[in-house]
């Protein structure tokens, strides 16, 4: 890369260096250089090609026989050798996985149908950051909830302290920090800190005119006293501006803690109000106490918050960004350090005209007269900083270390800059290979920004911010602006790339003759594969503004409680560095191998508590309890239910019309009022951050289709793709020629409707739905009425399609579950990762009892765990409604507790473990008991629901009665109660074989009956009647032509009535779907259609007729169940459910359980022993069987250890 070595090793050159990225391996991205010294090192000595690059120590270290140093013993050489050879072993392995990962197939689309396809392979997306995985830290900065501040009153501390924040922005804010941090070490009350202008800046921007005050001092009230001004009492205000006596000089840089206890504490408490200037960088790191640094974080990363009117524009400008394609695009932020300043104070040689090196020769004489001095000694002080990496990177060399790193053309840089030295002809090789340079002047118009010229430090802040949200953050040189947004960034879950480019490494190989182009590649993906921004060890001396993970996170343990392990963090993040550069082949295989929902999700849902009604306030502080208490066991979402664009206002109820809140385009934002951060079209973008902030991932609910609202205001069609509205046909498209108003959502047919997903209008009003659902930074979606009765394929194929397509995966759950039956699981498992299996689940117990059935079905189908979107899916057996509960509908959060007892609630969480269903607890955390605590978090289920195998229902137990005290045996099948039986119409897939038995039998009277049972002499056979047709209005007539040939069916000639899929209500799990009767009216839920295969279609949910036994109620709540299961590390899961009212003794042999299990072997002759535990019973050795009496509706759990003698 010799053509983009400086002047300070080529001599004189033009400063016209024009940039290309080259396309052959022997190449260079730029024109040679022709100098006659090209290939000389810097003393003058020709370099050889192989040579030129300094090889590390740790090659020299293991590998010494390959030096000439005839020093190296045959010993050294031996364990040089062998370390070799284990390197070798761990490479072959690693290359064998590569090669099966590369041959494998892999599901892929072509026309329409799903393959298997060979295995391309892909270059890992620039955008990712997929080494972030490997870390386990989350923020442990913020303040303390619930707890009691040990301040004393203001006029009972040691003082005032009173500080003048200096320089840029940036800098004030580090200020600040260290202010609160002395105030606190010294106890004493801190005045709000003046920002000082200074001769850069010239800016004379208050605290209050850039910073939230109230919440500055609010947030920190629990750790030091805040005052808004000067004491009234000290009436000589400005001698703390001018006095000597008032001020505290000579603070020395980096001081400890004990120096202000020492040294200034004393003044204080003499004067007790005292100046501390000046104040940069006044305060350690290493020497203070480790809470000292949590708060000072605490105040960087919590209560400094910048004015709402900056954080909205901020955003404004950052959703501009993010749609400069009109199709949601990533953004890179570019802090691009190349001011004259700059370039002056580093003292470095860079490419220019001799007129441009003399003038820049005159304004260092002038600025830093006593470094420059003469000049003489100044070529070798820049040769030695730009081989030491301390040069800032000009743009040029910006553009091809971004090339290199696999960014194309297109990118969308937002550069956040002052004036660059050299203008635009510095610019232009930047310009030429990156075209998309965008400022903030370019997003937002020159009215939009006069208020925030008046405060330089404001537009400082928009830059900042931006930055900050950016998908990849660039910098290109030090300062406190990169130092801040970096750890802020690694703070917040150092997720996104923040890039840190390698100047040394870069500076070597700029100035390489006989390196091409693919080796400069690989050598920038090589070196920066950890330079992404993930956390890293503070070391002594080093400030925490740029590394923060020590003492300011925690390690996230899935077992147990986050701990901070402060000591013992610097051995673990070498070990996992150590790991990445050594195995980076098995680094990669792992990366690729990771699924979404690998296993089933936990978390917290709002709606068993809240039903519709939550607040941000309520929300943020039930995350922050989940982010404490649940996180460390696996509940990593925080999900708001239903209805969060609903206004609560008088008269807005669950199926209320008119209460919405939608934009221009007819999609759903939050209520203002219940969402003061959604405010100016943010949506959840804050509520997601702060909830990312705590280490969570933040979900939403959906209704399917498009609202009834939107309907009506016949509201324009987004283009997501292209910005602005959709047109097709030569028309822009509107709600209602997208709206299918004859299929409204029949639990809430005032608020929403299905979208017709064949027409382009649908499916981009749909696109545009989750695209902001992704820009608002949502993990999680439930999407609503569109699975069970209120099956909608087409919308959840496409929905599954536009969240394939996003930068970053979501989990996709869809819901109700009412009447799903496998085949229609089996229809959707690949397209969702979450699927309900029932209606909604509350307190009671045949709500619990009425899982059973189904999820025995489902995991005979071997649907739990199967192929899902992106990774896995999973059934869903919905919330766990334990704790403190709402009601089903109502307008009031949490006011009850719930109604199942102790051992019905072990029951059903028991039988959601075992079945691996996603665990979503329901109640008020802000009120979390200890039992219900202790029972959501027991360390067996959870186990048992992540990584168990073979899970599914055992039916070979015995049963043992305990009745009037007799006790009555009998062997017991699950599925084979002598229960008598009715029939009820129902519905199921119209794969299923069962639904092909509909035929015409009177084609006069247009009767259809169903045909199955008929062999079993029924009394009467199961007909249904076509309804004549009356006359037509206009609206029907336009009805019949969008339903020609389907059918109005009632029960009989004469009904008035008919027949409908779904219920007019949400159903709860233990209630039945067996259609409904109502009048006959314009509405899919009442349109069937007879196929020529035997099937009855419904319009409404694409489901087929059946005609279902219905055993009688007690089927489904009494009995006794059994499920099994296999843990990971061999041992056996058995659980017994008594679902009958009286105690019963349930039993299961040894033998029968080895039986259906995958390897009956391990268990055939070897010896057991077994704990139960609920009881907390240690059986010991068990040979024979496992028995145990159950309480009513109560659980039994066993472990089993086998092994052989």
């Amino acid at each position: 890369m010799a053509e983009l070595r400086h002047s300070s090793s080529l001599g004189s050159r033009s400063s016209s260096s024009p940039l290309r990225a080259g396309d052959e391996d022997s190449s260079s991205p730029h024109v040679h250089d022709h100098s006659p010294n090209g290939g000389d090192d810097e003393d003058g000595r020709p370099r050889h090609p192989s040579r030129d690059r300094d090889r590390p120590i740790w090659f020299h270290s293991l590998f010494p026989f390959f030096g000439d140093d005839p020093r190296v013993s045959p010993q050294k050489n031996k364990i040089s050798l062998l370390l070799i050879l284990i390197l070798a072993i761990a490479s072959l392995i690693s290359v064998y996985g590569i090669i099966n990962h590369l041959n494998a197939p892999y599901l892929c689309k072509k026309d329409g149908i799903v393959l298997n396809c060979p295995h391309v392979k892909e270059s890992p997306s620039p955008w990712e950051n997929p080494l972030s995985a490997t870390t386990s830290w989350k923020p442990c900065a913020e303040r303390r909830v619930g707890g009691i501040s040990d301040l004393p009153p203001e006029n009972e501390t040691n003082g005032y302290v009173f500080i003048h924040a200096e320089g840029g922005l940036n800098q004030q804010r580090i200020a600040i920090c260290n202010a609160v941090a002395v105030a606190k070490i010294m106890n004493a009350t801190l005045i709000l800190p003046v920002l000082k202008q200074d001769q850069i800046w010239k800016d004379t921007t208050k605290f209050e005119d850039i910073f939230d005050v109230d919440h500055f001092i609010d947030y920190l009230k629990d750790d030091v006293r805040i005052v808004r001004d000067i004491p009234d009492w000290f009436t000589d205000k400005a001698e703390l501006f001018s006095s000597i006596r008032r001020t505290v000089k000579n603070i020395p840089k980096y001081a400890a803690a004990q120096f202000y206890i020492d040294n200034v504490l004393p003044r204080i408490k003499e004067k007790k109000i005292m100046a501390l200037k000046p104040f940069v960088d006044r305060l350690g790191y290493d020497n203070v106490p480790q809470e000292i640094n949590r708060l000072r974080c605490r105040v960087n990363y919590h209560a400094l918050k910048f004015l709402p009117e900056i954080e909205q524009m901020a955003d404004s400008l950052v959703s501009r960004m993010r749609n400069r394609t009109g199709n949601l695009n990533p953004y890179m932020a570019l802090h691009l350090r190349f001011e004259k300043g700059m370039v002056g104070l580093s003292f470095c040689d860079f490419v220019g005209t001799r007129e441009e090196k003399v003038k820049m020769a005159e304004y260092r004489q002038k600025e830093w007269p006593r470094r420059f001095k003469n000049g003489s000694h100044l070529w070798q002080l820049a040769l030695q900083k730009r081989k030491e990496g301390r040069c800032p990177l000009e743009p040029g060399e910006v553009a091809v270390i971004l090339r290199a790193m696999g960014y194309p053309k297109e990118t969308q840089i937002y550069v956040a800059s002052g004036q660059v030295y050299g203008g635009q002809n510095r610019m232009a090789p930047l310009r030429n290979m990156f075209p998309n340079l965008v400022t903030k002047e370019d997003l937002a118009g020159k009215e939009e920004l006069t208020t925030f010229r008046k405060h330089v430090t404001s537009l400082a802040a928009l830059d900042f911010l931006v930055c900050l949200k950016s998908d990849v953050f660039v910098m290109t040189h030090g300062g406190n602006f990169a130092k801040l947004i970096i750890g802020a960034r690694r703070y917040m879950g150092h997720r996104q790339k923040s890039i840190k480019p390698d100047k040394g490494l870069m500076s070597k190989s700029f100035g390489d003759p006989y390196m091409g182009w693919a080796t400069f590649v690989e050598d920038v993906v090589v070196t920066h594969q950890t330079r992404t921004g993930l956390p890293e060890e503070t070391f002594p001396n080093y400030d925490l503004w740029e590394n923060p993970l020590t003492p300011c996170m925690c390690l996230i343990a899935m077992t147990g409680p986050s701990v901070e392990k402060p000591g013992s963090t610097r051995f673990i993040v070498f070990f996992i560095i150590l790991l990445n550069l050594s195995f980076l082949s098995l680094s990669i295989e792992a990366r690729s191998s990771q699924q979404h929902a690998s296993f089933p999700p936990r978390g917290w849902n709002s709606y068993d508590s809240f039903c519709w009604t939550i607040s941000e306030a309520e929300f943020l502080q039930s995350a922050e309890i989940v982010s404490k208490r649940l996180l460390p066991h696996g509940y990593q979402y925080v999900v708001v239910d239903y209805l969060w664009y609903r206004k609560k206002v008088e008269g807005a109820y669950v199926d209320s019309l008119g209460f919405d809140v939608i934009d221009e385009w007819g999609r759903l934002h939050p209520d203002p009022a219940r969402w003061p951060s959604s405010r100016g079209g943010k949506g959840f973008t804050e509520v997601a951050e702060k909830v990312h902030r705590m280490g969570l991932k933040f979900g939403i609910h959906v209704m399917g289709g498009i609202s009834t609202q939107a309907y009506n205001a016949n509201t324009l069609v987004m283009d997501s793709v292209k910005g602005g509205a959709y047109e097709e046909s030569g028309r822009q498209w509107r709600a209602k020629d997208i709206g299918i108003k004859e299929k409204a959502c029949v639990w809430m047919s005032h608020g929403f409707m299905s979208v017709n997903t064949k027409l382009g209008a649908g499916k981009a009003f749909l696109r545009s739905l989750y695209r902001q659902y992704a820009e608002w930074g949502i993990d999680f979606i439930k999407h609503d009425c569109v699975f069970g009765t209120d099956f909608n394929i087409e919308e959840i194929t496409y929905v599954s399609e536009v969240l394939r397509e996003l930068d970053r995966p979501v989990l996709y759950s869809i819901s109700p579950g009412t009447s799903v039956t496998p085949a229609m699981a089996k229809e959707v498992s690949q397209l969702v990762n979450m699927y309900r299996i029932t209606g909604d689940d509350w307190d009671t117990w045949k709500d619990v009892a009425a899982h059973f059935d189904i999820s025995r079905d489902l995991s005979a189908s071997s649907m739990i765990g199967a192929r899902g979107l992106q990774g896995k899916s999973w059934p869903d057996l919905d919330m766990l409604p334990l704790g403190w509960l709402t009601d089903q509908g109502s307008n009031f959060g949490p006011h009850r507790v719930c109604n199942l007892n102790l051992e019905e609630q072990k029951s059903q969480m028991t039988l959601w473990s075992i079945a691996k269903s996603p665990l979503m607890f329901g109640g008020d955390v802000r009120k979390l008991d200890d039992t219900t605590y202790n029972l959501i978090t027991n360390p067996t289920l959870l186990e048992i629901n992540s990584y168990s195998s073979n899970n599914k229902e055992f039916p070979y137990i015995t049963v043992t009665r305990v009745s009037r005290n007799k006790h009555k045996s009998h062997p017991h099948h699950p599925t084979g109660n002598n229960i008598s039986t009715k029939h009820a119409f129902g519905l199921t897939s119209c794969k299923e074989p069962k639904a092909n038995t509909w035929s015409i039998v009177d084609k006069n009277r247009g009767q259809i009956c169903w045909n199955q049972y008929s062999s079993q002499k029924l009394e009467k056979p199961f007909c249904l009647y076509n309804r004549k047709a009356l006359p037509a209005s206009d609206e029907e007539i336009k009805h019949n032509q969008l339903y020609q040939g389907k059918l109005h069916l009632q029960t009989n000639e004469k009904a008035e009535s008919c027949l409908g899929a779904s219920s007019k209500q949400k159903l709860t799990s233990k209630d039945y779907s067996r259609g409904t009767l109502s009048p006959c009216k314009l509405d899919a839920n009442q349109m069937w259609e007879l196929h020529s295969n035997g099937t009855l279609e419904n319009s409404y949910s694409g489901l087929c007729a059946v005609l279902n036994p219905v055993k009688a109620a007690e089927a489904t709540s009494n009995g006794v169940r059994s499920w099994i299961a296999t843990g990971r590390r061999g041992e056996v899961y058995v659980a017994f459910f008594n679902l009958n009212q009286e105690k019963t003794t349930i039993s299961a042999k040894i033998s029968d359980i080895a039986k259906a299990l995958p390897n009956k072997k391990n268990l055939e002759g070897a010896s057991c022993t077994s704990h139960e535990l609920w009881s907390g019973k240690n059986f010991g050795p068990t040979k024979d069987s496992v028995s145990i009496q159950v309480e009513p509706h109560g659980p039994a759990l066993f472990v089993l250890h086998c092994s052989h003698a």
